[in-house]
């Protein structure tokens, strides 16, 4: 597990970024080496290079995004794009083949838990305080999130500079203090979650000032609700209803569509251009990186959106199709797996996707991230047993839901 801890400090810790000894140094030349090195002293080295449905999913991913740049006319950042996704491939296989039974996943999600725990402090305290401790100021304050008592909003450094981007951290960390509120757990670990974690993860939330980041929070707590009994039809339909009440009597910082800075109207401006993108450019897109090029103006804010413009349909599909197997492999690890504890891991990791894919409907999130959570739940395949293979039903129910989300953001754009 060392690597991984190493690897998450420098993510989401990130000392090379404001700690002045270390300020420059080039992190990931010391953490795949090591990463490397750790997995071919466990004889694990060669579950890097066995590829499965999912992986073969990011494999063509990776190689269809880059494909657009090159077919398109190159973005501005085009050796950077390349490189990252090439480094955030191996990233996910390194990761995946650390995990090889439920008790590596939990020292991952130990890891998570901590080193994002410690930015919580940093954010709650650069709250308090008005100085994080890179010596951060606050980010910008709109005026509907002002109405509602919201004077601050804090961020922190990297791909964590905004709010909304670092609102994710917490929101991904959030399901796996949240597993330990279950039953399955004794009083001392309920009590811990309950008094300890949640407050602190939710408090961080709110530092951020995020209103796609609260949304998500309270996205995640009405799943684990709902994760606590059987899943119906009518329970469903229920859950929808209520969310649709609470978003009607909510604060309007919180559910509207309208703001004194525009905005959200602009993200759903850049929205519009994104479909537009994909219906001029259905297969290649307009090459990834070139969307803010594109619109003279803004990024689509929405990964998905941003995705379906720069990579087209091809390109939504591909990376869809890494999300939708990660779920496939949580779920038929916990369908076979006899321990409640375990469930409730791969429960919270499952919630903390549903978490990343809620806040990426508000912020641009295509950062490594979101793969590093993929990473482990390739990790679960390594030890179930009784996952069906890839079929075509499952080839179907993914371009089912490609051809959804594009039709529900373009009636959704029609009718705003």
């Amino acid at each position: 597990m060392l690597p991984i801890w190493f690897y998450l400090v420098s993510l989401f810790i990130a000392p090379q970024l404001w700690v002045e000894p270390l300020l420059g140094l080039r992190i990931d030349l010391l953490v795949y080496p090591l990463w490397v090195l750790a997995l071919t002293l466990r004889g694990r080295l060669g579950l890097v290079f066995r590829f499965g449905t999912q992986d073969w999913f990011l494999a063509g991913f990776v190689g269809w995004a880059i494909l657009t740049m090159v077919v398109n006319p190159q973005p501005p950042r085009f050796d950077e794009l390349a490189q990252n996704y090439l480094k955030w491939l191996l990233m996910y296989r390194l990761t995946a083949a650390s995990i090889d039974s439920p008790a590596t996943l939990r020292k991952a999600s130990w890891a998570i838990l901590v080193t994002v725990g410690v930015i919580a402090i940093e954010a709650i305290q650069h709250l308090l305080g008005g100085e994080g401790w890179a010596r951060q100021g606050f980010a910008w304050v709109d005026a509907s999130a002002a109405s509602v008592g919201v004077e601050h909003r804090t961020r922190w450094v990297g791909i964590f500079d905004g709010p909304g981007v670092f609102c994710v951290m917490f929101t991904i960390a959030l399901p796996f203090a949240l597993q330990y509120a279950a039953r399955a757990y004794g009083k001392a670990a309920r009590v811990m979650a309950v008094v300890v974690g949640l407050p602190l993860y939710g408090y961080a939330i709110f530092s951020t000032g995020s209103r796609g980041g609260m949304l998500t929070a309270l996205a995640i707590l009405g799943f684990w609700v709902l994760s606590r009994y059987e899943i119906t039809v009518k329970r469903i339909v229920l859950s929808a209803v209520i969310a649709v009440a609470a978003m009607m009597v909510g604060p309007s910082y919180l559910t509207s569509t309208t703001d004194a800075e525009h905005s959200a109207q602009h993200r759903v401006d850049m929205w519009v251009e994104g479909l537009e993108m994909a219906q001029s450019h259905p297969i290649v897109g307009i090459g990834r990186g070139n969307f803010a090029g594109y619109t003279g103006m803004l990024i689509a804010h929405n990964s998905g959106i941003e995705l379906m413009g720069e990579t087209g349909f091809v390109g939504l599909f591909l990376w869809f199709g890494v999300i939708y197997c990660g779920f496939r492999a949580l779920a038929a690890r916990s369908r076979e797996s006899p321990d409640p504890k375990e469930r409730e891991l791969l429960n919270a990791l499952g919630l903390s996707l549903v978490g990343y894919l809620v806040s990426s409907l508000f912020v641009t999130l295509e950062y490594e991230t979101l793969y590093f959570v993929l990473g482990l739940t390739a990790g679960v395949r390594n030890f179930t047993q009784g996952e069906a293979p890839y079929a075509k039903r499952d080839a179907k129910i993914m371009g089912a839901i490609v051809v959804s989300y594009f039709v529900l953001i373009k009636l959704f754009a029609m009718t705003y």
